[in-house]
């Protein structure tokens, strides 16, 4: 795993809101170099462009994988299209030796409805 460099902050440019939790999700890496590997994660904040994660894989940067949602009742999942844009060794070594930041790609209606109704996030527009 290569160490990304940290963009510079100018002040904060986030324009998605965080919610932020700790709770344990699957991935799986489909990166045509390791497709098919299954990871347990722990999900640390997710907003409707991307996710923090915690982990013990081994995952570089550009690598595509997929994060699987559980809702809140446990009766369905859905499954995020991502692609891992940092990562760092992470000092809370309970929760993951590594810790990676994954944007999500080819996100629908569906998906923002899963996290608003699942995960309180509220719509991109309300404030």
């Amino acid at each position: 795993m290569k160490k990304a460099p940290r963009p510079q902050s100018k002040g904060n440019l986030r324009t998605n809101r965080r919610v932020v939790m700790v709770k344990t999700i699957k991935g799986r890496i489909t990166d045509p170099v390791r497709d098919g590997e299954d990871f347990r994660a722990q999900l640390v904040n997710v907003s409707s462009t991307g996710a923090q994660i915690y982990s013990n894989k081994t995952l570089d940067n550009n690598y595509e994988i997929n994060l699987e949602l559980d809702s809140l009742d446990g009766s369905h999942s859905v499954v995020y299209l991502g692609k891992v844009v940092w990562a760092r060794k992470n000092p809370m070594k309970t929760m993951g030796r590594y810790a990676y930041g994954v944007n999500f790609e080819k996100v629908t209606s569906e998906h923002i409805k899963f996290l608003e109704t699942n995960y309180s996030l509220t719509s991109p527009t309300e404030d």
